[in-house]
């Protein structure tokens, strides 16, 4: 994922976990601030596995959120936290998953979806 879509401070993650909206489902939990372009952060605590695994899971959920940029509201910021079942979810799974949260809060369209 590119340098501009990241987020980096760790002011930026705490103020996104306290004044966010958050949804989750078995495997991600995203949290949602509004703010003024899109970027996101990618947390994967210890308990998902080793560092190979950690850094694994963090590069997967990059990629997918970087496909779906085009149809994300871009006036938002993100933080999606990894959890242990995510270790063990395919690529495919993950995206499923971030498009249904993504749905869920109100930030995703699908009018150019199939520009993978």
């Amino acid at each position: 994922m590119q340098r501009i879509y990241r987020l980096t401070q760790r002011g930026s993650f705490s103020y996104i976990y306290n004044h966010g909206v958050c949804r989750t489902t078995p495997r991600l939990s995203v949290y949602k601030v509004p703010a003024h372009n899109v970027k996101v952060g990618i947390v994967v605590g210890k308990k998902v596995g080793n560092s190979v695994v950690r850094s694994r899971v963090k590069r997967r959920i990059g990629e997918r959120f970087r496909l779906l940029i085009p149809n994300i509201d871009p006036k938002n910021n993100f933080v999606i936290v990894a959890r242990s079942a995510c270790a063990d979810a395919t690529s495919e799974e993950i995206n499923t998953d971030l498009i249904y949260v993504l749905k869920k809060l109100g930030v995703f369209s699908e009018i150019s979806e199939n520009r993978e």
